[in-house]
């Protein structure tokens, strides 16, 4: 295969040295079977990531990686992601992996075992990974610590993209093109790749996820995750109005080429239709994302599911303060850049 790893990195100086140091320890790249291209998008960085991404080339000395950096200006994780898949990779590329620099993997065939899962189902146009969180791995657990890990086995999904790692193949991904800066990038692609450009009901099974653990990711301290969680309900709701407008429009045509017009001819799209959008209202933020924690019970016995209650109230009472933020971001301009 031809595989295209990119690394979207943001301020990642400190870093990105041990970011690629562990893709120069993965099976993939030490067997030597696959053409691997390594792509650092440095994306709208204010320090050194681009300059110690090119100190690292040695790293595949030997192997059939080769490793290409980028210093893109300006900034946005999406806007870089449209420029890799589109302009920097290959066109010989079969699949992209996609890969955040501060995640730890599990093991040197985390990547090796998820290529090849997708290569098996020919079904598949991603599959994503299997974060846990650093916490795990501590002997010693304090309360927080297991409090965010029970939190966050409830609401995982297993069916969507994780946007700090997962691989896709490069026919799909070349039929996409996201809004230039939108917060929640992975879940915009998401619903992009199981609709086929909002052509059809999504189809979960266009994207599916691994069965173990694959990585390691930071647990947020409380003030970054305030900040953190501020986010994700802003990218929410702008993916979700972007959503409806695009199903609005009832096009028998893959949506992707038609986001690419609108980016290059009229840039301020997206932050028009969150405006119109906020201003229909002054509580923004829905039930659904609110008590988003009391969902899930499954098949769960019921002593489970009422033995999880206080924890789902604790975390909803952690919800509140971020979705205040979020309705108030939502409401000012540039709320799509948010970070």
């Amino acid at each position: 295969m031809s595989i295209a790893v990119c690394i979207l990195a943001k301020d990642e100086g400190k870093r990105i040295g041990q970011s690629l140091a562990q893709f120069a320890r993965q099976s993939f790249v030490r067997d030597g079977t696959d053409i691997i291209e390594i792509h650092v998008v440095a994306n709208g960085c204010t320090d050194n990531t681009a300059a110690d991404a090119r100190g690292c080339a040695k790293l595949f000395d030997g192997s059939r990686a080769s490793l290409h950096v980028h210093d893109l200006h300006p900034g946005g994780k999406s806007r870089a992601w449209n420029r890799v898949v589109h302009e920097l990779v290959g066109d010989n590329v079969e699949n992209f992996v996609f890969v955040d620099a501060d995640v730890t993997f599990v093991h040197e065939q985390v990547i090796a075992e998820m290529l090849a899962r997708l290569k098996a189902d020919t079904h598949l146009a991603a599959l994503s990974s299997f974060p846990v969180k650093d916490v795990d791995t501590k002997e010693r657990k304090n309360a927080l610590d297991r409090f965010s890990l029970v939190v966050s086995s409830r609401t995982r999904h297993v069916e969507v993209i994780n946007g700090q790692l997962y691989v896709a193949r490069a026919r799909a991904l070349r039929e996409i093109w996201l809004p230039d800066q939108i917060p929640g990038e992975d879940g915009f692609l998401n619903a992009m790749l199981s609709t086929e450009g909002f052509t059809h009901p999504a189809d979960p099974t266009l994207v599916s996820a691994t069965t173990e653990p694959t990585h390691y990711f930071h647990s947020h301290r409380p003030l970054e995750f305030v900040s953190h969680e501020r986010r994700m309900i802003v990218g929410t709701m702008i993916n979700r109005w972007i959503f409806e407008h695009l199903w609005s429009l009832g096009s028998a045509t893959p949506a992707g080429e038609l986001i690419r017009d609108w980016n290059q001819n009229d840039p301020a799209w997206v932050d028009r239709l969150v405006g119109q959008r906020a201003a229909s209202t002054k509580w923004l933020i829905p039930n659904t994302i609110l008590f988003s924690r009391f969902r899930g019970r499954g098949e769960r016995p019921f002593w489970k599911h009422a033995a999880y209650v206080p924890v789902a109230a604790a975390a909803f009472l952690l919800t509140l303060p971020p979705a205040i933020l979020a309705n108030k971001r939502l409401k000012e301009v540039g709320a799509a850049a948010t970070w």
